[in-house]
């Protein structure tokens, strides 16, 4: 399939003079690709255009598509609480313009969220283990896409018993690596010779990332008395939703800091923990077993924070794992 593959729109996407435009705009996980190739192959979307957004950018991704397209599928990407107007308005612009807006996804939306914005777009939203049983359920598709679907349930419910959920992870880090994988499921190479290759290894640097990681983690305990692990991955960040694996026999969840500006929460053995408010009031969201969020930092120990990472923990940092120790 002519999929031509792009990441976060940047600039004003290009529209051909006098064609239609067909576009996708999915979560860059395992998911969001699963997703994409999905409702590509059972929607016809042979002509479409891939492009990777998320649930913080997603706005700023919409404000950048062009009037007067065709049809529009935005899938794995959930609407956090401080973007819904700017979304909206977004939306409405779109439908005024001739888009026909199709959005699947499997996360929690803010309360009344799915009713405004279906005003403006058909939205199918629905919780499952990933976007990409929704987008199956909801499209259509033979047993190609059944299987897809089952990757993508291991992968999104950080399971991963299936290898190839595995080595599909290992690539949506890398755009281009990312932009073959999708071009592969796209044209059915399930495992494709220089996917297995690239991702094993890809996997056998990241398990010395996840071991370099176990070494700097601090267990440390909340009010109500749950154990949970600080992963500092600061500055670069790292394999940290695989590193809180590794721990989620051992505590009740995780707090990774992926960077200055970056954070989530992943449950461990308590998976009837509830993290999402927590992020979703730092402008991000997710599911309540998995979420992220933002880190506001004033400039200098931003600076600070680059230089030194790990070594350096500012008042910032300090006020949100306290935060999680007193809400926890």
């Amino acid at each position: 399939m002519p999929i031509k593959i792009k990441d976060l729109v940047i600039r004003l996407i290009p529209m051909a003079r006098g064609r239609k435009r067909k576009l996708i705009i999915a979560h860059g996980d395992v998911d969001g690709v699963i997703s994409a190739v999905i409702a590509a192959r059972s929607l016809g979307l042979e002509d479409a255009e891939v492009y990777f957004s998320g649930p913080r950018s997603i706005d700023r991704a919409l404000s950048k598509v062009p009037d007067g397209g065709e049809k529009l599928v935005i899938v794995d990407v959930a609407m956090n609480p401080d973007k819904v107007d700017a979304v909206e308005s977004e939306l409405r612009r779109l439908r005024d313009s001739g888009w026909n807006v199709l959005w699947i996804d499997h996360h929690i939306w803010p309360d009344g969220v799915v009713d405004r914005m279906s005003r403006y777009a058909n939205v199918r939203v629905r919780p499952a283990p990933s976007a990409a049983r929704v987008v199956l359920e909801e499209l259509g598709g033979d047993d190609y896409e059944r299987e897809l679907a089952r990757i993508a349930d291991d992968a999104d419910t950080a399971t991963y018993r299936d290898e190839r959920a595995k080595m599909y992870n290992s690539l949506t880090r890398d755009r281009e690596k990312r932009a073959y994988l999708i071009e592969a499921l796209m044209e059915g190479r399930m495992e494709d010779e220089k996917v297995i290759k690239w991702a094993r290894e890809k996997l056998r640097d990241q398990e010395k990332k996840v071991e370099e990681g176990l070494r700097r983690v601090r267990v440390l305990e909340t009010a109500g008395g749950r154990k949970f692990a600080l992963i500092d991955l600061r500055p670069r960040g790292g394999p940290g939703s695989l590193i809180s694996k590794r721990l989620s026999g051992e505590v009740d969840f995780s707090l990774v800091l992926y960077s200055c500006s970056k954070f989530s929460l992943y449950a461990g053995k308590d998976r009837s923990i509830d993290l999402r408010p927590i992020c979703e009031e730092h402008g991000g969201g997710g599911h309540p077993y998995a979420c992220g969020g933002k880190i506001e930092m004033n400039l200098l120990n931003r600076i600070l924070c680059l230089l030194l990472g790990h070594r350096y923990f500012p008042r910032e940092l300090r006020n949100l794992v306290e935060e999680v120790r007193a809400r926890l």
